[in-house]
């Protein structure tokens, strides 16, 4: 009996690079995502920052010109994070899309696998029934040999 060969090796081969790209592609986009979270921990602690320094101002007696612009300075500061914000969400989303990709992309690889697991399992199958085809020959060779004394 020839050897096993799984008629849809290429495929496989094919579906499991498309996995790779499909994984290196979600590994960049949460790294974008992650890029982009430390950026709001970073604008926010500078902001606390900003709002603490502009308290001690006050509390020294500074001039309005001085907290106007800690004022223009925070609102600017929060426009930036709503705009971060937003770009996180669309990020996040991203990542959520392209975790269902991977996911299809390994599905589409595992069912192959499982298809091979099959014929494999089939071909055991053949071969054990085959192995004892010829089992079952041999003997009845033998006894045929041995009842007409040509053995």
């Amino acid at each position: 009996m020839k050897s096993f060969v799984f008629s849809l090796e290429r495929m496989r081969d094919y579906r499991n690079q498309v996995l790779d790209t499909e994984k290196n592609t979600l590994m960049a986009l949460h790294k974008r995502l992650f890029a982009v979270e430390e950026k709001i921990r970073q604008c926010r602690e500078f902001r606390q920052y900003k709002r603490e320094e502009m308290q001690r101002k006050q509390q020294q007696g500074s001039t309005m010109r001085e907290l106007e612009e800690y004022k223009f300075y925070l609102e600017n500061m929060r426009m930036q994070l709503d705009a971060l914000e937003e770009e996180r969400i669309q990020a996040a989303l991203e990542v959520e899309r392209q975790r269902k990709v991977v996911i299809k992309a390994s599905q589409d690889v595992s069912s192959l696998d499982k298809l091979e697991e099959k014929q494999l399992e089939d071909y055991h199958y053949l071969e054990a029934r085959d192995n004892e085809k010829n089992i079952q020959e041999h003997v009845i060779t033998q006894l045929v040999y041995s009842r007409d004394g040509l053995h």
